[in-house]
């Protein structure tokens, strides 16, 4: 019974343990944000310039988000067509990032995919573009990786 109660107690302190180093790391904000970690590795990569466009769509799609749902808790839906396109565009940057990053041989492909869906999407942030900062920022960043994309072909 006492190796049972060591192994749970050790167990039990290995668990807190860890769990009070992750909450301890992320209040002092120890944890490198995924653009500065993804920049730092990739700033002479083959493709930094499509991470870095990637990165940037995702950081700005992501607020866009933020600002479009702080909207609908408002009762305004004037931007639901801005959310759908920005929610489409997010997954697709997230797969170039990380293509981009490998390499990969498929790149290209999704690049051209990449392209059309950011195309969408700077055209129906750019309707709300002069009313809402997070929208010109969206627009602008799936301008610049449309451009980037577009070195690939």
């Amino acid at each position: 019974m006492t190796t049972e109660n060591n192994t749970l107690n050790r167990r039990q302190l290995l668990t807190a343990g860890g769990a009070a180093t992750l909450m301890a790391t992320l209040a002092t904000g120890s944890f490198a944000d995924e653009k500065t970690h993804a920049e730092h590795h990739h700033a002479a990569a083959p493709n930094a310039a499509i991470v870095k466009a990637a990165l940037d769509c995702l950081e700005k799609g992501e607020a866009c988000l933020a600002h479009c749902l702080t909207l609908f808790q408002s009762g305004d839906t004037s931007l639901a067509a801005c959310a759908v396109s920005v929610s489409e565009m997010l997954p697709v940057s997230r797969a170039l990032l990380q293509l981009a990053s490998l390499n990969s041989r498929h790149l290209t492909r999704l690049a051209a995919v990449c392209i059309e869906v950011c195309r969408a999407c700077e055209t129906e942030c750019r309707k709300h573009a002069e009313k809402h900062a997070a929208c010109h920022a969206m627009a602008e960043s799936c301008a610049a990786c449309v451009k980037a994309c577009q070195t690939l072909n």
